[in-house]
């Protein structure tokens, strides 16, 4: 399935509603919005959160950049706040730039896609995604979400 756009915000909402066990993620921009309005890309945030504390494993893997750098303060923000949720968070030191968008579900779905987590990418970015949900496509996204993960030596440290 092709997604353009906002519909991206309404397919991982349920997506991460409907999980089981795990969820890996992998983004070059990790937003955070305290206080921001239902309908908004927090509620991903807020969702992820929740899910974590109800037992569901969240993997975020988040660019890294120097901590004086904007983005870098940004996605550390974020970081901090999906620890604090329970969520293992790593900051992505690959040996290349993290620019991967990825998503996985219970390794048995999975989402690539142009889209980082920010209100820019549902609202004013042309953007676009592929949900997967065959098992041999889902499988190779996990293995390289896993091969990134094993290679990210940025750890979080506070905003």
């Amino acid at each position: 399935m092709v997604f353009f756009e906002g519909e991206y915000l309404a397919l991982v909402f349920k997506l991460i509603q409907g999980a089981k066990s795990e969820i890996l993620v992998c983004v070059y921009e990790w937003a955070w919005y305290p206080g921001q309005r239902t309908g908004t890309i927090q509620d991903i945030n807020r969702e992820l959160c929740r899910r974590a504390k109800e037992g569901v494993k969240i993997f975020a893997l988040i660019h890294n950049e120097p901590p004086g750098r904007s983005l870098g303060k940004l996605n550390r923000r974020s970081a901090s706040h999906l620890e604090r949720a329970g969520a293992e968070v790593r900051l992505g030191n690959t040996g290349k730039i993290l620019h991967a968008k990825l998503w996985v579900f219970d390794r048995e779905k999975a989402i690539v896609c142009s889209h980082n987590i920010s209100e820019r990418a549902v609202t004013s970015n042309a953007e676009v995604g592929v949900l997967i949900e065959d098992e041999d496509s889902v499988k190779k996204c996990q293995d390289f979400f896993q091969r990134l993960w094993a290679r990210a030596s940025g750890r979080v440290s506070p905003a």
